[in-house]
């Protein structure tokens, strides 16, 4: 019985052996498979001399042992594809690095809110004659710097300028949401007409009770955002005409907005539309932002291609506040990035050589493919490290709420400048280090010379590639007749010793 047992499992462990076989690298593939058959018949022979043979179980652990010996040959072999495109120093390597580094810095710019806004166009039609007013500089604060009274004044007196102007002031309430249901939410008091001014229609409210207009009780509109509608209404469509007390007051849902739909200062989880008779009940020394719409593009005054708008006071002097487009506003960062960009294009040549090195004519006439292929890694990179730096920009610059804008712009402004001069830097000193021809990073670095032979003879370092396909001399002092490194083909009769001195050494690691 137990030899019938084992005669019935050594076909299924040979073929199991086979498929092992087929995955290690194919000058091997023989010399392995009649390995593994011997050290088969061995494990086998010696359970069943020893009677202690108990099922398939010890044979299937050396079968699926031959499976992990495959894979090791596998990945370990020198001349297996995984290790040539992604050894150290291939350009390969290089180049997926940095790819994946550019897609996660994308997806945390996704992941991030306030990353994200940074990236889209604004939303909004017409967004270049909608304009923020703020006072004490133009790039909008995220904390509100426009008084009521200024508002007030601005409905009546600057007709000529605005079509329309809305005030929001954000405020931290609660709300009553069921009978033992309270949330504190940041809410936008807001003019009944901002909505409107965004081109975001807003359902008109439809009370009950209408027909004693003197004992009904004044009613809001409420506007929910898509977070605050999901977290604390369970996203229910219902709740669109239910009334709801904020702070004691009556307020009407009256719909439900997208995150991506509000990009103005300020966060807010719901917005209470009142009209101009409550707003004026308020204190006119309430501070909130304005938002107006311009009748033409030039209505305002313009400088360096900023507008402002000069509004004199009852003592005789003037006050000027800044006006900026909702979409020079959301160009804002697209606006940093090229600058800081060009910027460090002209710093460059200050902090570190732009030459590349001397690369004498091949006597064996490099073909085009291997020449180009140098350039176009040299792209790679550049086109990988661009949106790279950019990216991780706006990560740390708009990945924070609670930052304002203009805090936001001096981080993108800091962090996008000393990252392009960086990345660009490191761009040219690892083109510098790499062979001409297989562009792999180039090794054992040998110190050659002595300094007293500056001037006499050469001295400096000496690199080689692991390719053998040439040397690379970089000179320690540059001198009149040897100011910048060089590179020195090798006969090709040399890439064999290299080759394979190469390969010995990986096999040994």
């Amino acid at each position: 019985m137990k030899m019938r047992l084992l005669l019935h499992s050594l076909p299924v462990s040979r073929f199991i052996i086979r498929c092992a076989a087929l995955l290690a690298p194919a000058r091997e593939r023989a010399e392995w498979l009649a390995e593994w058959q011997a050290e088969l018949w061995h494990v086998c022979h010696s359970y069943h001399a020893r009677s202690c043979f108990h099922g398939n179980a010890e044979v299937t652990d050396f079968c699926l042992g031959a499976f992990q010996d495959a894979f090791w040959l596998r990945w370990n072999n020198p001349r297996s594809i995984p290790r040539r495109v992604f050894r150290t120093g291939s350009p390969s390597r290089c180049a997926f690095s940095l790819a994946v580094w550019t897609a996660a810095s994308l997806l945390i710019c996704f992941c991030l809110p306030g990353a994200r806004r940074a990236i889209r166009p604004s939303p909004y039609r017409h967004a270049d004659d909608l304009v923020m007013i703020s006072s004490g500089g133009y790039s909008g604060a995220q904390s509100p710097t426009i008084r009521l009274r200024d508002y007030q004044s601005w409905r009546t007196s600057a007709q000529h300028l605005f079509t329309g102007v809305a005030f929001y002031q954000p405020i931290r309430k609660r709300v009553h949401i069921t009978r033992h249901q309270f949330a504190e939410l940041s809410i936008g008091r807001a003019s009944d007409n901002l909505f409107q001014l965004l081109n975001l229609p807003v359902p008109l409210p439809v009370l009950s009770d209408a027909t004693d207009q003197s004992n009904r009780e004044y009613t809001a509109r409420l506007i929910l955002s898509q977070a605050a509608w999901r977290s604390l209404w369970g996203g229910d469509p219902g709740v669109v005409g239910r009334v709801v007390r904020v702070a004691g007051q009556r307020a009407l849902i009256v719909g439900v907005v997208s995150k991506s739909s509000w990009q103005l200062p300020g966060h807010m989880d719901a917005w209470m539309l009142e009209d101009e008779q409550h707003l004026d009940a308020l204190p006119s020394s309430s501070r909130g932002f304005v938002l107006a719409h311009t009748r033409t593009s030039g209505s305002l005054a313009r400088l360096d291609g900023w507008r402002y708008m000069t509004v004199r006071r009852e003592d005789g002097a003037n006050d000027r506040f800044d006006c900026i487009s909702l979409a020079q506003r959301a160009q804002m960062p697209s606006s940093i990035f090229l600058f800081t960009l060009i910027l460090a294009f002209l710093s460059l040549p200050a902090t570190t050589p732009l030459p590349l090195g001397e690369y004498p004519r091949h006597s064996g006439r490099l073909p085009r493919a291997t020449r180009a292929r140098r350039w176009i890694f040299l792209s790679i990179k550049f086109a990988l490290v661009v949106p790279l730096v950019h990216f991780t920009s706006l990560d740390v610059a708009y990945g924070v709420q609670a930052v304002s804008f203009t805090t936001a712009q001096c981080i993108q402004l800091a962090i996008s400048f000393f990252g392009f001069l960086f990345a660009l830097r490191w761009i040219l000193q690892d083109q510098r280090k790499r062979c001409p021809v297989c562009l792999r990073l180039l090794s054992n670095p040998a110190r050659v010379g002595q300094a007293s032979q500056n001037f006499l003879a050469w001295n400096g370092t000496e690199l080689i590639c692991a390719g053998g396909h040439g040397l690379l001399h970089i000179p320690e002092l540059p001198t009149s007749w040897f100011s910048t490194q060089r590179w020195l083909y090798l006969d090709p009769s040399w890439s064999g010793l290299f080759s394979d001195a190469y390969i010995a050494s990986a096999s040994l690691v």
